[in-house]
């Protein structure tokens, strides 16, 4: 967690850089490229959701002083609550996103050197893993700051400069189906599906808990977080204009995936065009390494530490975080092997977190009824039915995210309403609760319970 000391400049930069990467950048421009301005909606619910959650909830995650989301679940729910979301968030989100980072080093490193796909990716796994052993959070957080005003220059640049290339923007209007220059490219029904996968789910990204954490104020970690977010919402319009730019100049059957790539590759001189590739590089390792160090954090804290070895000394703990960055990146890698397509891998793998995890954490917060049983019949059920549905192929056009969310609230409420506190809960509503805590002090120590685990 870096100490608990980080400023404006490194929280900002990592939340830019870690959220710049395969998706935004390499994945947008195949959106712009396929669908135009119109997926640039499906970014207002990430921005709106990730603003709301620094400003609103800010206060009480630094409180709480949480390593990880997991971390709030053993506190509110008791020790058995913190072990699946642990294992969700760390295979089921990290490790994928991580692969869907692999995916993306392969695209950019299949344009610098002449190797195959597969090679490329191999080659951008081994370097992630070297990367998170020797750093940490120190370095991933202050590598991301400087990658991501480069990232930034490099897609204002590089949209300028496209512009310049297939002869202007009257030139892209007039050769440009109107659908693809409107915000109507994209269904009501997938639009939906879009705006509920990319929305609640940043909520509970553990990427953002940590940074607010990691940041030495309040007043950090509120304004790094926002900006960052603000800053990524806005330059990701440059780089769905890309891909429509690279319409003009790249084959139509191009793979999204490769859009970016091969248009950088056809604007730029070689030496300012690598200078941006590898700048685009280091931009999608230090988020790769983002997802790894916090998945890490889940396997070495929330389970090992939390049910295999409580006693367990850091070193020992750091140990496990090693070997969990190992077997994260291999399960990683096996996906990106598998499954090539990075908008496809980001929509999974958010989907089942907020499935999951959005109205247990917003009840941990906001209300003191809900309870151990009802939480967890909310984790497991929400889970099952969104894994049915998708099995039975997204029944309606409905994305699993909504059937998931219906029942998860369903089930917490029902269940808690019908049931007791167990004996190891903290009732609480803590954005309420920990109003009375100072932020100096250790918030899980400073806070005041009864016999019964209940907040005065």
């Amino acid at each position: 967690m870096a100490n608990f000391s980080l400023g404006f400049f490194p929280i900002s930069g990592s939340i830019i850089a870690t959220s710049m990467g395969s998706a935004a950048v390499i994945g947008a421009s195949g959106k712009g490229f396929e669908v135009g301005f119109s997926w640039f909606l499906t970014s207002l619910p990430t921005l709106i959701f990730s603003v709301l959650l620094a400003v609103v909830l800010g206060a009480t995650i630094r409180k709480l002083k949480l390593y990880t989301i997991p971390d709030l679940f053993v506190r509110r729910f008791g020790k058995a609550a913190g072990l699946i979301p642990a294992l969700i968030i760390s295979i089921l989100y990290m490790t994928p996103t991580f692969g869907m980072q692999i995916v993306g080093m392969g695209s950019i490193l299949t344009n610098i050197v002449d190797i195959s796909f597969i090679s490329a990716m191999l080659i951008g796994f081994v370097i992630c893993v070297v990367f998170t052993l020797m750093g940490g959070l120190p370095s991933v957080a202050w590598t991301d700051a400087i990658q991501s005003v480069l990232i930034l220059a490099g897609l204002v640049l590089m949209f300028v400069m496209g512009l310049n290339y297939v002869g202007g923007w009257d030139v892209v209007v007039n050769n440009t189906p109107s659908e693809i220059l409107s915000f109507s490219g994209l269904g009501t029904t997938e639009l939906i599906n879009y705006l509920l996968i990319f929305g609640p789910f940043y909520l509970v990204w553990q990427t953002s808990w940590q940074r607010i954490s990691a940041a030495k104020t309040e007043k950090t970690a509120v304004s790094a977080v926002s900006i960052g977010f603000i800053l990524t919402s806005l330059v990701g319009i440059f780089a769905l204009g890309i891909g429509i730019i690279a319409r003009q100049a790249v084959p139509l059957d191009t793979h999204p995936d490769l859009v970016y790539t091969e248009f950088l590759t056809s604007v730029f001189p070689p030496a300012v065009g690598g200078f941006f590739m590898v700048s685009l590089f280091a931009a999608v390792l230090t988020g790769a390494t983002s997802f790894l160090l916090s998945g890490a954090m889940n396997i070495s804290k929330d389970i090992y530490q939390g049910w295999i070895a409580p006693q367990a000394s850091s070193e020992k703990v750091l140990k496990v975080s090693r070997l969990s960055v190992g077997g994260m990146a291999i399960g990683g890698l096996l996906v990106a092997l598998l499954i090539t397509d990075i908008i496809a891998i980001y929509s999974y793998a958010l989907s089942l977190s907020a499935i999951t995890m959005v109205f247990p954490v917003l009840a941990a917060m906001f209300w003191k009824r809900a309870t151990k049983t009802g939480m967890m019949a909310s984790v497991v059920g929400s889970l099952a039915v969104a894994v049915v549905w998708s099995i039975l192929g997204d029944p309606f056009g409905l994305h699993m995210i909504i059937p998931g969310l219906i029942v998860s609230l369903i089930l917490l409420v029902t269940v808690s309403l019908f049931t007791e506190h167990d004996g190891e809960e903290q009732i609480a509503a803590y954005y309420f609760s920990m109003k009375k805590v100072n932020e100096k002090t250790d918030g899980q120590n400073d806070y005041p319970i009864t016999q019964r685990g209940e907040a005065r």
